[in-house]
């Protein structure tokens, strides 16, 4: 993940880097080696244990030119903009608006952005007005501490091991009422229904870099669900597209590759059906094809195959598949 992030923030010689999250000091000293002499690095950690460890690594590696420095890594380093890259080593909610300050115009962060159930490294060029994406690829990180805390996560449906309906859910924030709602729900009495193609190595646990999670996940109708079960309806990972006033629902799960499991009225159902017919006319992209844009004003409209996530956000974030 270190080399995918570092590929993705298109360091030269002579950049002037912040890194938020010190770690060991590893990635920072990686950082202060392709830059060399001519560039510089600041990395700021919030845990002053972590600042000392960090800073007594890389002097003992010859890297005692790197400034460690402690801090809420969501306000950044203003002592040391402008930037001219930011790298992110903490899963975050969203950009923060002081890195986006500091960086200069044209210069390139990478964040791990946290998206209703999944997280992806992203790298975002400043220009005037937008964050345009560069790159995205699926990752995996300890969640950022401080004033910027990530509230978002998966959070248990049923909590009972010998249930077979246990299972976690990707929501924005913890909501026990709307758990307990989502428990009697799944209590319904079930239907099979196909789904007319097979989506058997789409779900993100059997290919990361399938679109289909990234697709269904960002529409707000959509959560991502995760069961450790090896029977029962819900197996790995899924798809539930939910409507709690109506009582009805659309689940799909890797267990059961070609159906849908639906709850209540079909209304949920034909809906999923309509999203994955969308997906098969995008020729089933990948992550690869993935665009990703965070407006600092709403865009006056928005042109055909692009939508806006639904994000708790300074920005309008954007996305579409290779346009």
């Amino acid at each position: 993940m270190m080399a995918i992030m570092a590929e993705q923030l298109h360091l030269e010689p002579g950049c002037r880097v912040l890194e938020i999250g010190s770690g060991t000091g590893y990635n920072a000293a990686i950082l202060a080696h392709i830059v060399r002499d001519s560039g510089g690095v600041i990395t700021v950690d919030i845990d002053q244990d972590i600042v000392d460890e960090a800073s007594g690594n890389l002097s003992k590696a010859g890297y005692g030119d790197v400034e460690v420095v402690r801090g809420d890594g969501f306000e950044g380093f203003s002592a040391g903009q402008p930037y001219d890259r930011i790298m992110v080593t903490v899963g975050a909610r969203d950009v923060s608006p002081h890195w986006v300050e500091q960086l200069k115009n044209g210069g390139i962060m990478v964040v791990p952005l946290w998206f209703k159930g999944f997280n992806l490294s992203v790298a975002l060029e400043k220009r005037d007005g937008v964050l345009e994406g560069l790159s995205a690829s699926p990752c995996l990180f300890i969640p950022i501490r401080g004033i910027a805390d990530l509230t978002e996560g998966y959070f248990p449906i049923r909590d009972d091991p010998n249930d077979a309906l246990q299972m976690s859910i990707g929501m924005e924030r913890d909501d026990p009422a709307q758990r307990r709602d989502l428990d009697r729900f799944f209590a319904q009495n079930v239907r099979i229904r196909e789904i007319g193609r097979s989506l058997e190595g789409q779900f993100h646990t059997q290919d990361i870099f399938s679109g289909l999670y990234v697709f269904l996940t960002v529409d707000p109708r959509v959560n991502v669900f995760y069961s450790p079960s090896q029977d029962g309806l819900f197996q790995g990972a899924g798809y539930a597209l939910i409507d709690l006033e109506s009582m009805s629902a659309a689940v799909l799960s890797a267990g059961h590759p070609e159906q849908v499991m639906v709850y209540g009225n079909d209304a949920p159902y034909v809906e999923l059906i309509g999203l994955l017919d969308q997906w098969d006319k995008l020729g089933r992209s990948s992550i690869h094809d993935l665009r990703v844009r965070a407006f600092f004003d709403p865009p006056q409209s928005m042109p055909d195959g692009h939508w806006t996530v639904a994000k708790r956000s300074a920005y309008t974030w954007v996305m579409s598949w290779g346009s």
